[in-house]
């Protein structure tokens, strides 16, 4: 048996992505969908397979030939696309007399392919169709068995149809009914072979493993699935693709998307990033990079458990569903500042062992905080989004630099050596078995000491009383000290600076993203950190600052 796989087509609906690669190469779990389906092929007995290019050919071609699938494999240039039928008839030689194998690339699937040339080679009619039960698929009419026609959508009220899953086993007889050298679709090869009388053949699945990978959306969810199947595979746990269930989880302020993902008993969440546009380090590989490195220093983090870089899917080790937020307001062991108490012990580990060796490389927004940073995404940002963009008021960034720039570089001054998670708050500290661990870091960098403890002490989701505040600070400091030598003066002093930014930072992030972002559940923390804001003793450093923050 000979097989082809299908992988002439632009992929227009994966524009701009496959201006750069062909959808065949798309990978999934970490390998191009086409040698996925090519070692299908050969799993299902092929003894060769060819393989029809067009849209940058060159690369697959290079792909092809880099690679040893353990079976012949051969491609064709189609200088002018021949659609699937015309695809079939250029290379009909290449079949001889025996019926084949024809398979589309842009699927991903775990449907056996040898139990589908059984099937065929079984009945004995000139074709088969693989179908299932998929709607926003289903326009193919079968009957005891039989295929007897294809409906356009709209679909007839109360007819029953089914998908074609581009799964297909065809005697050379087809041949017959597709005109040689012209563009010709298979499904109108079908059609003229009902009519003429001959039976094409349905193999109908009940839910098997399949996606359409031809869209963002149909990519996406393969890939996600794919992987998640390697992902458990990585943790012991053998499941395919239909024993999985997807849940998908609230997120935050970001734009990505959690699923926890579950086989066999065992779950995992998976991180989905968005797919890669380019080269350059992007936020996907910064979480998966750093959380390695946040791990094997003893920060209390998840364990990183797969990363698939072009779709951006990291699977995590699943920390269950309560945030330190939640654990606070259930009244967690040991009250809200026994709580505290363990996630500055960690943090006092994670900022200065994950210093260690932090290469800023991994770092997909700055590798550094610095005065530049604080001067556009703290001050900036609270000057744009939520002076001007929320209050409507005429305050101009200039206006404020020279004071704002001066407390800038004296927080950041010298040579951080130190991890910054950048968002140590309540949300992204999730509590299992009454231990603390951190998520979401990754725009992590090199900064000063003092910020993720001001992140997490200001926090307005929780709003810790001031005097409570002021004894988990002595405590971080006596934790700080136990690992290095530390000026507690200039400590504190630093600390107010890294308040005062944050404060900042979370009053702009809130604004905008109740106003532009159209999540309004973060408008109702503003009070809040609007009221610490007016509380933080380094305005007296700031005294324009102070005064528009008076009037707010």
């Amino acid at each position: 048996m000979k097989a082809m796989i299908l992988a002439a087509g632009l992929g227009t609906r994966l524009l701009p992505l496959t201006e750069r690669l062909p959808k065949p190469l798309f990978p999934v779990a970490g390998e191009p969908v086409l040698g996925r389906m090519i070692r299908a092929c050969k799993a299902a007995g092929a003894s060769g397979v060819v393989v029809n290019l067009h849209h940058l050919s060159g690369m697959v071609e290079r792909y092809l030939a880099e690679n040893d699938f353990g079976v012949p494999v051969k491609a064709v240039f189609e200088p002018v696309l021949l659609d699937t039928g015309g695809g079939m008839r250029n290379v009909r030689d290449f079949f001889g007399d025996e019926p084949f194998l024809v398979v589309n690339a842009d699927i991903v699937t775990e449907i056996d392919l040898g139990a589908v040339a059984d099937f065929h080679r079984a009945h004995g009619d000139p074709a088969t169709l693989v179908l299932h039960d998929f709607p926003r698929f289903n326009s193919v009419v079968t009957e005891d068995g039989r295929v007897t026609g294809f409906r356009r959508k709209p679909v007839p009220p109360g007819e029953k149809l089914l998908a074609f899953t581009g799964i297909q086993m065809v005697s050379p007889e087809i041949f017959a009914y597709i005109p040689e050298g012209v563009p010709y679709s298979s499904i109108a090869a079908y059609e003229a072979m009902i009519e003429d009388g001959r039976t094409v053949r349905a193999m109908i699945l009940d839910s098997p493993f399949w996606h359409d990978m031809g869209s963002f959306e149909g990519y996406e969810r393969a890939a996600l699935t794919a992987s998640a199947v390697q992902a458990f595979r990585l943790r012991g746990v053998t499941a395919d693709g239909r024993e999985l269930t997807v849940t998908p989880l609230a997120g935050d302020g970001s734009d990505r998307r959690w699923h926890r993902v579950e086989a066999g008993g065992a779950t995992l969440v998976a991180a989905s990033h968005g797919l890669r546009t380019g080269p350059e380090v992007n936020e996907a590989d910064a979480f998966f990079r750093i959380g390695r490195h946040l791990k094997a220093a003893g920060a209390p983090v998840p364990e990183m458990v797969y990363y698939e870089p072009f779709t951006g899917h990291v699977f995590v080790e699943d920390l269950g569903n309560k945030n330190l937020m939640a654990a606070v307001k259930n009244g967690g062991a040991g009250g809200t500042e026994g709580l505290y108490r363990a996630v500055l012990s960690r943090l006092a580990v994670t900022a200065v062992e994950g210093g260690r060796g932090f290469d800023t490389a991994w770092t997909f927004q700055t590798p550094r905080y610095d005065a530049d940073l604080v001067m556009e995404r703290e001050a900036g940002y609270f000057l744009s989004a939520f002076v001007r963009g929320l209050r409507g008021l005429n305050a101009r960034d200039e206006d404020f630099a020279p004071e704002l720039r001066a407390l800038a570089e004296e927080a950041t001054a010298g040579e951080p050596r130190y991890f910054l998670h950048r968002d140590m708050q309540s949300r992204n500290i999730m509590v299992k078995n009454g231990e603390p661990y951190f998520i979401d870091f990754a725009a992590g960098r090199l900064g000063p000491l003092q910020y993720d403890p001001a992140s997490l002490l200001i926090d307005p989701y929780v709003d810790l009383p001031a005097p409570l505040q002021a004894r988990l600070l002595d405590f971080y400091a006596d934790e700080l000290s136990r690992r290095m030598p530390l000026d507690r003066e200039a400590f504190f002093r630093g600390y107010e600076l890294c308040a005062l930014f944050r404060n900042l930072q979370v009053l702009g992030a809130f604004a905008f993203l109740s106003r532009v972002k159209g999540k309004p559940g973060f408008s109702e923390h503003i009070p809040a950190a609007l009221s610490a804001l007016k509380s933080r003793p380094a305005l007296s450093s700031a005294p324009r600052l102070a005064e528009l923050v008076k009037s707010l």
